[in-house]
């Protein structure tokens, strides 16, 4: 039950970080990111700061692919690099318990995003 919370609460904050980025306000998006790993990863005061400028840094990149031209396919696979490069930079600042929660709880918001999809493809 309480995974189900965190992931829920995770899938909520991404919705919304997701919003911000899109409208231009990543500042805010990855904020309320770190505002939420602090929580959630329990991140101590000397890791805050530098998981903040790891999400202010993805949420430009993310931002700035989808507002290229282009092909959805080519920038899903941008986006994935830049998820990629964040995991990467987050793998230097989080512990290894802190690391391992943000991944389960990476798949448990990637499949409950499939779940989604699915349900809107039915309706």
């Amino acid at each position: 039950m309480k995974k189900y919370l965190w992931a829920l609460a995770i899938v909520l904050i991404g919705s919304v970080t997701m919003g911000y980025a899109q409208k231009g306000d990543r500042a805010a998006a990855a904020k309320r990111m770190t505002d939420s790993m602090t929580v959630k990863l329990q991140l101590t005061t000397e890791q805050v700061p530098k998981v903040q400028a790891i999400n202010e840094t993805w949420a430009s990149k993310a931002a700035a692919i989808r507002s290229e031209e282009g092909e959805r396919m080519e920038k899903a696979k941008k986006i994935k690099e830049a998820n990629q490069d964040r995991d990467k930079a987050l793998k230097e600042v989080l512990t290894e318990s802190q690391y391992a929660d943000y991944v389960a709880n990476k798949k448990e918001l990637k499949k409950e995003a499939k779940g989604r999809m699915r349900d809107r493809k039915k309706n």
